[in-house]
């Protein structure tokens, strides 16, 4: 049985043969000049390659910087001159973008494909072929082992630094906190980006130190999806809401096989508590795992199959503290107290990279990152998270920041002021939604600054949510914009309408 399958040509890889090639990979690199703390930036959407990449690339000491592939040129070329990228690997689809990003960097750009005169992953493994020395890497607790963007409320996306300790303190708890929700005789689909905490760490590192099989979806397609599961029998599903929504919803789930899943984890957005129960009730499961995590500390928080509360996203890992605190008063709170979440363990990151500002905001002086994040801890350790401090975005998993599309709708000639909340959304989570203020004398449609906005960003980004026009808009005495109440206005009308 392959230990690495790509489901598209059928492609099976045994763990030897993996592991032979990830040692060929790292010294091909090597000889390219990935050394110890360098960095390969990898824009590719999942595949066996990119997969082969992050373990080879970690191997040698050197950095994963792994973008949103969907990023502008603008952006990748922004990220990769932070992050001192020396080497590119990417897809033909996605080669016009990458080139246009390294122009003028003199970066080289590694093509995984057909060999068609560009510098090929094969080439790579080809140059891996020979005796070449590997130094271990340094102190794991050190090591910087990925860069992983995690949009803020503010500014432009940051890298968060991730290290070598980081990522094997959360495989060792994760195993710990339940000894069955991976184990070597599993199979599982990597469906989840890459490029994400959740399919790079959650997924994909914990599935090579548990030894199990893993089927590799280069997108999500919800026909296609539940083939494989059949298919390759699959056991474990690690999946969004949106994905689950979309499976309660869909007419023809009961045709597919989907006999061989025994556990379903849900994470990176709350899950409603009559969605999980449909779910469970379709898929014939007692319980849904539910975790809680951020890019910045990974997994921090999970169920149990057997020890779960509705509406929780379950205990705290091994070796891991949490604290609930008034944001205004900055005092402890107890049990069933409504609070900030502070976290603290050695799967936190160790800050944001070239941002020390950001950090000291992220992580305070006794070590406690704070979440955003408004949480209840019950008598008996349960964690419920409730609303969310920070006004990020979240699209199908996908992190928007209101303050970039702010900027971008502020440089339109006919805009004098906007604001950006998420609109709450069963399937996506929530939908950026604009309220704008025309310049005065100026007429603009909502469907031109829809245009405007889709012209010059990811489509995650793009304002599904629709745009209302407004005299204008609400703001403290600071300046500072006051998007609860704008939120609070949209929910009493969303309410109305039911």
């Amino acid at each position: 049985m392959g230990y690495t399958v790509n489901p598209y040509n059928q492609e099976e890889i045994s763990f030897r043969d993996l592991v032979i090639k990830v040692e060929r990979l790292a010294r091909g690199l090597f000889k390219l000049g990935l050394g110890q703390g360098r960095t390969l930036t990898i824009v590719s959407p999942n595949n066996v390659e990119n997969a082969m990449a992050i373990v080879a690339t970690i191997a040698v000491g050197a950095v994963v910087h792994a973008p949103n592939p969907a990023s502008l040129p603008g952006e990748l070329r922004r990220q990769m001159v932070l992050c001192d990228t020396c080497l590119v690997l990417t897809v033909p689809e996605l080669l016009t973008a990458v080139k246009e990003a390294v122009a003028e960097l003199n970066i080289p750009v590694i093509i995984i494909g057909p060999r068609d005169g560009n510098l090929n992953f094969l080439d790579v493994l080809d140059l891996g072929t020979g005796d070449v020395s590997l130094s271990p890497p340094r102190d794991p607790a050190t090591t910087l082992a990925s860069l992983l963007f995690s949009s803020g409320t503010t500014g432009l996306p940051k890298g968060v630094e991730i290290t070598q300790r980081n990522i094997m303190a959360f495989i060792h708890f994760s195993k710990y906190h339940d000894e069955d929700i991976l184990t070597q005789n599993d199979t599982i689909l990597l469906l989840l980006p890459l490029f994400h905490v959740y399919g790079q760490v959650v997924l994909l590192m914990t599935a090579l130190a548990y030894g199990c099989r893993q089927v590799i979806m280069n997108k999500f397609e919800m026909v296609p999806f539940l083939t494989f599961i059949g298919r390759y029998k699959v056991t474990r599903l690690f999946l969004v809401p949106p994905i689950i929504v979309g499976m309660v919803s869909f007419p023809n789930l009961s045709q597919y096989d989907l006999s061989s899943v025994q556990i379903v984890v849900s994470g990176a957005a709350p899950l409603g508590k009559e969605t999980e129960e449909q779910f469970c009730k379709k898929l014939h499961l007692k319980a849904l795992i539910q975790g809680y995590g951020l890019t910045e500390c990974m997994v921090a928080v999970i169920s149990k199959q057997n020890d779960t509360r509705p509406g929780s996203v379950g205990r705290l890992l091994p070796n891991t503290k949490a604290k609930i605190v008034d944001p205004e008063t900055g005092r402890s709170l107890g049990v069933n107290q409504r609070g900030e979440l502070y976290l603290h363990g050695p799967q936190m990151t160790r800050g944001y990279l070239k941002n020390p500002e950001a950090t000291r905001q992220l992580i305070d002086d006794q070590g406690w990152l704070h979440t955003g994040d408004v949480a209840i801890i019950d008598s008996d350790g349960f964690i419920y998270i409730v609303d969310r401090l920070k006004e990020l975005i979240k699209y199908k998993g996908e992190q928007v920041a209101p303050a970039v599309l702010e900027d971008l709708l502020l440089g339109h000639l006919a805009i004098a002021d906007a604001c950006v909340i998420g609109m709450p959304d069963p399937v996506a989570g929530e939908l950026p939604r604009a309220y704008v203020v025309p310049m005065s004398g100026v007429k603009v449609t909502e469907r031109e600054v829809q245009d405007f906005v889709a012209k010059n960003t990811p489509s995650y980004m793009h304002l599904r949510g629709g745009v209302e026009f407004r005299d204008h808009i609400p703001k403290s005495p600071s300046g500072k914009i006051l998007r609860r109440l704008l939120r609070d206005e949209l929910t009493e009308r969303l309410k109305s309408r039911l």
